[in-house]
């Protein structure tokens, strides 16, 4: 791993036109003009991976470095992260969710972000979240209204993973 990444508040920018190129066809990132920017947990990912190095203008930042910024910048992130892992492991592409109110937007294997849209959004919680029942009829509403299912990841105090879909059935 020789590419590096620039450290930029919670982005991480890559100018490398090879790497560039590698980041688009595997749906990492957003094309700026300033080069290819990764969200923090992208590129948490692509350093788990070895495929990037990220620094931030003095010196390398390794895996830990790079939680420890995630965790002051974003509740859960570490969370966020192991789900972001998880689904990237199943072969699934995995993008921001925000626009949706959602933590990611998750499209299936083979659908690229160009030739097809996304099937779910998934908010990742705490084993021990709760929430009213207008709360969750909200979120389900708003999945549908976009057509996606809304998928809740558990994430336990060991790290280990539950999805739970929730649709909207009519009879």
């Amino acid at each position: 791993m020789s590419k590096t990444g620039l450290l930029s508040g919670s982005k991480v920018v890559v100018v490398d036109n090879e790497l560039k190129g590698f980041l688009r066809d595997k749906g990492f990132g957003q094309a700026q003009r300033s080069g290819q920017q990764l969200s923090l947990i992208e590129a948490l990912y692509l350093v788990e991976k070895d495929t990037l190095g990220v620094g931030d203008g003095k010196v390398k930042l390794g895996f830990r470095d790079l939680v420890e910024r995630g965790n002051k910048i974003e509740a859960d992130f570490y969370s966020k992260y192991l789900v972001y892992r998880d689904l990237r492991e199943r072969g699934l592409l995995v993008r921001t969710g925000l626009k949706f109110g959602a933590d990611f937007r998750v499209y299936g294997r083979g659908v690229s972000i160009k030739t097809g849209h996304s099937d779910y959004l998934v908010h990742v919680v705490p084993e021990e979240y709760t929430c009213s029942f207008p709360e969750l009829a909200r979120a389900v509403r708003l999945s549908a209204n976009v057509n996606k299912h809304m998928v809740y990841a558990l994430v336990d105090g060991e790290g280990d993973i539950t999805y739970y879909r929730v649709d909207r059935l009519k009879l």
